[in-house]
């Protein structure tokens, strides 16, 4: 039987074990590296604008903010602004892990760049294509 879901979470979970032993050397997983990533790019993230940009549950990722902030590389803090908003950063510490897995990342991402040729990009649009179909 041919079915868009099951064949997308069989490549899902081959794709993030080979993320995963990439990442293995920097001491991260994909998950803790999405959240760095955008950690990275949008410092003072609360944690509702995180759920929504990593398109994750609050639970998910409450978990995975719990663990960096005991490896002490995510720190938290009320916003200026409003003292009612937690804001989420990257800690020096956190920088440091992040920039360590960086290029373990870049690597992954040639390798499957190049594995798929010329349809590379290609890949992104179908995906794209395939997130807009099911939003609704």
């Amino acid at each position: 039987m041919r079915c868009y879901c099951a064949k997308t979470r069989q490549v899902a979970r081959r794709l993030t074990r080979f993320y995963e032993a990439e990442l293995r050397p920097a001491g991260l997983n994909p998950a803790q590296f999405e959240l760095m990533a955008n950690l990275q790019g949008r410092p003072g993230a609360s944690q509702a604008e995180l759920a929504v940009a990593l398109d994750v549950d609050q639970t998910t990722l409450s978990r995975n903010l719990k663990l960096l902030v005991g490896q002490g590389w995510v720190g938290s803090g009320a916003s200026a602004q409003d003292g009612r908003r937690v804001e989420y950063r990257l800690t020096a510490e956190g920088r440091k892990v992040y920039r360590k897995a960086l290029p373990c990342w870049e690597r992954a991402m040639t390798r499957v760049r190049e594995g798929l040729g010329g349809e590379a990009e290609g890949v992104f649009d179908v995906l794209d294509s395939l997130a807009r179909v099911v939003e609704s």
